[in-house]
């Protein structure tokens, strides 16, 4: 009896003890985020006025003066570039077939660079996306891949969104394409996604200050379906109970825009943009947790560098398309890219959280110091991390001590620190 007693008390007394010892705490990645977004600060970084002077280090896509053939055709170029590497096409039944000379040739040839036209005001033609849209290296639909392994389509430059101004410079030979720019890049669209207008009505849209803004990663409009991801632009008609009546950009047989009506659940969209602050960037990044990877916009996703632009846009920020571009728009940036990695652990302990992180074909958003370790939120194919390789291709979070394949940690890579404001 005395052993059993023993017996039962060492068992209570085990049970007490695991009871009341305080256990180690594990996170996972969404209780990170929402610690980080717990710590931010709600004041406004920025203001409207301000918002609009910081955009203003994007190109304009209005034509103020004459653009030369000689201009036109190297804007082009740069572009529609030849590969010097081996390219892999995918045919229709699943099989890879490697590209040369000859397809490359027909892809020029399309182009049609003698009949580009000098450009100026008199003859320029603008325009809006309707839908989501592949922006193309080449005036085609064929996707180019670096190898038959990869999913990566080389001549997807970009995706556009429905409601994006642009400039129509040049068609292609077949009528089928048009090279365009919008405020932060060029290349080649299908003619059937944008709806031809007047710089007038542009310049009314841009003006227009009575808009929803899309505030979810993808949002479909409830008659015609569109996808409209997060910052997307309507102009609202009327607001109801639960959802917004908003103008929709539409294709006429001539190729001429018209404004369809269709509605936005509320729970989708915000009139006007998100008030600017370090809580909203980390909320808006929070949503896109776990997203597939999308390389240039593929397969209705976005890449790193579109990730960033689309949370930041939801606020009315305005970022440069790829990642070695935005990294030099902000005065508000740090280059660290001398530093050791005690030095950039130093800084990082001051870095606001909300702001980007930079290195060479990557940027990332830093969530700060959680639980002793920095960390960040960013899209990524894959890492290694504690000796092993994480297949990712999706939105994470990691700490800044994982590693590349070249088993080099990410945190001695970093270049600049960017946080956006005046």
């Amino acid at each position: 009896m005395k052993k059993l007693l023993s017996a039962i008390i060492t068992v209570l007394s085990v049970t007490l003890l695991i009871t009341l010892t305080p256990s180690k705490t594990t996170y996972c990645k969404a209780d990170i985020v929402q610690e980080a977004i717990s710590a931010a600060s709600e004041d406004t970084i920025m203001d409207y006025t301000s918002i609009d002077k910081w955009n203003k280090q994007n190109d304009s896509i209005y034509i103020s003066t004459p653009l030369f053939k000689e201009d036109l055709v190297s804007k082009i170029k740069k572009i529609s570039v030849i590969p010097e590497a081996k390219r892999y096409i995918k045919n229709t039944d699943g099989s890879y077939a490697a590209v040369f000379g000859d397809y490359y040739k027909r892809l020029i040839d399309n182009i049609d660079y003698d009949s580009v036209k000098d450009t100026d005001a008199d003859n320029i033609r603008y325009g809006f996306v309707i839908k989501r849209s592949a922006l193309k290296a080449f005036p085609t639909y064929d996707e180019v891949f670096s190898s038959p392994s990869s999913v990566h389509d080389r001549f997807r430059e970009s995706t556009l969104y429905p409601f994006e101004p642009v400039t129509i410079l040049h068609q292609s030979k077949d009528k089928q394409w048009l090279f365009i720019k919008m405020y932060n890049y060029e290349g080649w669209i299908n003619k059937n996604d944008v709806a031809v207008t007047s710089e007038y009505i542009v310049k009314l849209y841009e003006k227009n200050r009575n808009f929803i803004v899309i505030t979810r990663p993808i949002a479909y409009l409830r008659y015609s379906h569109t996808k409209s991801d997060m910052g997307c632009v309507f102009p609202l008609v009327k607001e109801h109970d639960n959802y917004y009546t908003v103008l929709c950009p539409k294709q006429g047989a001539d190729g001429i825009l018209y404004f369809s009506f269709d509605k936005v659940e509320k729970q989708y969209a915000h009139v006007g943009y998100l008030p600017y602050t370090q809580k909203n960037i980390l909320i808006q990044a929070e949503k896109f947790l776990n997203e597939p990877y999308g390389w240039g916009g593929m397969n209705g996703y976005r890449d790193c560098s579109a990730l960033v632009m689309d949370i930041f846009r939801s606020m009315g920020i305005k970022l440069k398309r790829n990642t070695d571009q935005q990294e030099t728009m902000s005065p508000s940036k740090t280059n660290v890219k001398g530093m050791n990695k005690q030095e950039k652990e130093q800084l990082l302990k001051t870095q606001k959280a909300g702001s980007l992180i930079f290195m060479d074909g990557h940027v990332m958003l830093y969530l700060g110091i959680i639980q002793d370790k920095p960390y960040i939120i960013h899209d990524i194919t894959g890492y290694y991390s504690e000796g092993s390789y994480i297949n990712a291709y999706k939105v994470t979070v990691t700490d800044v001590y994982i590693r590349n394949s070249k088993q080099e940690e990410y945190i001695n890579l970093f270049t600049t620190f960017l946080f956006i404001s005046n």
